[in-house]
């Protein structure tokens, strides 16, 4: 288990104002397995470090999705023949 945070530090630190989730949600998402954390004495604890690398449904992402990409590698102009007159 990684950094744990309080939900609702951690609700104000993942979601816009409006659609922050109240403490009785991040419960039900924890009790459904939805996202890394644990209820300590009744208070709903994120851990935050695995959140982090996870998709919403608590899921690993695919490593597809982790791969970065290569820059476009530049190709070498073909040379035209100098008009020598």
């Amino acid at each position: 288990m990684g950094k744990l945070v309080k939900g609702g530090t951690w609700a104000k630190e993942q979601f816009e104002i409006g659609s922050r989730p109240g403490k009785e949600k991040i419960l039900e998402w924890i009790e459904a397995e939805h996202i890394p954390s644990q209820i300590i004495a009744g208070e709903p604890y994120v851990d935050a470090d695995r959140f982090a690398i996870r998709d919403h449904t608590g899921n690993p992402p695919r490593t597809k999705h982790l791969r970065q990409r290569r820059p476009a590698q530049k190709r070498a102009r073909p040379v035209g023949r100098l008009k020598t007159d």
